[in-house]
């Protein structure tokens, strides 16, 4: 079952993650070969003009610094009716006492509050990951000893950046209002809708979710984010509308796609291993000798190729197995047109 929610607040939390690095923003398009709308680029320019330089340092320091846009992510996902204002009142009943908490819990999601248990999950999160979106444990540290101080500045950068997001928000709100109805004309064909966005597997079978929440963001356009409940039946999907037409481009072309990357030496041992047993970009790393970077960069084409699929099965580590099915389908086909 596929249910649409909308989430305005990621819209507003990314809009500050873009504005206070627009540079690593432009990077990652031009490295992921896309380009930006021109409504989203406007509607970034505008709030880059607006925000003065005091309060572009601030939010650089609670973005950057202490990677608190993860925290309020979470907070957006579980409180989807709340608008960026209400939402940061929401974030303030946490209170200073709670802050840090708040974030070890929401951002970092340890199996326990004990030190052992953060410090595993963070190593655990990091190493699976090229970019950094939660704090290392050295931070964490300081980051407890500054958390009551740091609150209040946290809040008012928000409301300060909220007032000038609000005056911006209708041109958000006009582009999703015409994007959305592609997404529900595409939610009436579930299995070719979860065939295109949803590449998890538990236990190899993605069949075990049984309702999906689709959040469609306008910035970031180009996202795709998955949160799963503990029992894996339900499934928040947060996806920019830019990946509906990526998505769709991309099928014309992935039998060529998918050959052209089983050509490349390290890919293709890379989908023997993962098709044996679930390996995490760590385990690929050390095989390899090769940077984390390298691999990841390895790992995002083969998973937009769909040659790859997130592997849960290992509790909350991400893993990744290979799409035995596809490659199958794919050489069947092959040898089906030779055959004509």
């Amino acid at each position: 079952m596929l249910n649409s929610i909308r989430v305005k607040s990621i819209d507003f939390v990314y809009a500050i993650h873009y504005l206070v690095d627009m540079q690593g923003y432009h990077k990652e398009l031009k490295k992921r070969n896309l380009e930006a709308s021109k409504e989203v680029s406007a509607i970034l320019d505008t709030l880059s003009t607006s925000v003065s330089v005091k309060l572009f340092e601030d939010l650089r320091n609670i973005f950057k610094k202490y990677y608190l846009d993860s925290l309020v992510v979470n907070y957006a996902v579980k409180h989807p009716e709340a608008a960026p204002k209400e939402l940061i009142y929401k974030l303030s009943e946490i209170g200073p006492d709670g802050f840090y908490d708040a974030y070890v819990k929401e951002a970092i999601k340890p199996l326990g509050m004990d030190e052992a248990s953060v410090k595993s999950r963070i190593e655990e999160v990091l190493d699976n990951n090229t970019s950094q979106f939660i704090m290392n444990y050295t931070q964490l540290k300081k980051f407890k000893a500054e958390s009551k101080n740091v609150f209040q500045n946290f809040i008012d950068t928000l409301n300060a950046f909220a007032d000038i997001y609000d005056k911006i928000a209708h041109r958000v709100e006009e582009i999703y209002e015409r994007e959305i109805k592609n997404f529900h004309d595409d939610m009436h064909d579930e299995d070719k809708f979860r065939n295109s966005f949803l590449m998890i597997q538990f236990d190899g079978a993605t069949d075990m979710v049984k309702s999906i929440d689709v959040c469609v963001t306008i910035i970031p356009e180009f996202y795709l984010m998955y949160i799963v409940s503990e029992d894996h039946a339900k499934l928040t999907l947060v996806v920019g509308f830019g990946m509906r037409k990526y998505a769709y481009d991309q099928e014309a072309t992935l039998a060529q796609e998918i050959f052209k990357a089983l050509g490349d030496p390290t890919k293709l041992l890379m989908i023997q291993l993962a098709a044996k047993e679930p390996y995490c970009a760590k385990d690929f790393s050390d095989r390899f000798e090769l940077s984390k970077a390298t691999i990841s960069h390895h790992i995002s084409i083969l998973i937009s190729l769909k040659l790859f699929t997130l592997n849960l099965q290992e509790g909350k580590k991400m893993y990744y197995s290979t799409n035995k099915e596809l490659i199958k389908r794919l050489f069947e086909n092959f040898m089906n047109d030779l055959s004509k």
